[in-house]
């Protein structure tokens, strides 16, 4: 029975990370899209590794100051591996363009990625380009939906120049502990025993009654 839970606890952790990777690709003219690759790996200590992969739309560039926040990252202690240019910085509020609204908590810490270095992908042949991965390191297991935001900047047209602001949906750690698969059956047995003890007081309710 533990393995069954634990099965359908992987599944629904791989679907979960499915539909937040089709969200993020959808996002409509995106300037920076990160996108969770996999689930959290244990790392010890208590600790979990988060990859993301970014990637820059093609008719986008980055400067120096483009960036890309996660909103509202449950557990957060510390940064990994990060793409080439790529620095790692937190904050309650902030690294948000100022023509998105994201859901942000001001009691949960955002994580941006902010890029130093020489422009790219502005001159010469415009293409998607893969940014590399991100890692961040969590205290907690399980993901949920939220925001990210990203700026960076048109590289062709009218506008060619200018900065663009992107809001998407992704996945993120979770703000608290989730239970384990085996948990999840302890609970769904409890919630059972409680529905049947209801049951039987309402029916002792209606014996007295008549």
């Amino acid at each position: 029975m533990r393995g069954t839970f634990a099965t359908i606890g992987d599944h629904m952790k791989r679907v979960l990370v499915s539909i937040a990777a089709l969200l993020a690709a959808t996002t409509a003219h995106a300037s920076i899209t990160p996108t969770l690759v996999g689930g959290p790996v244990d790392v010890g200590n208590g600790t979990y590794r988060y990859t993301y992969n970014a990637l820059l739309a093609s008719d986008q560039a980055l400067e120096t100051g483009s960036y890309f926040t996660l909103y509202d990252v449950g557990g957060f202690v510390g940064f990994g591996n990060l793409g080439t240019g790529f620095s790692g910085t937190t904050q309650l509020l902030g690294l948000t363009p100022g023509n998105t609204i994201p859901n942000d908590s001001a009691s949960m810490l955002n994580v941006s990625f902010i890029y130093s270095g020489p422009t790219f992908n502005f001159d010469g042949p415009t293409s998607e380009r893969d940014l590399g991965n991100f890692e961040i390191f969590s205290t907690q297991l399980g993901t949920r939906f939220d925001d990210f935001t990203s700026e960076a900047m048109r590289n062709a047209g009218p506008t060619r120049g200018s900065l663009v602001a992107t809001i998407g949906t992704n996945a993120v750690t979770v703000p608290g502990a989730v239970p384990e698969p085996a948990m999840w059956g302890m609970m769904i047995v409890g919630f059972g025993m409680v529905g049947l003890q209801m049951r039987g007081r309402k029916a002792r309710g209606a014996a007295v009654s008549a």
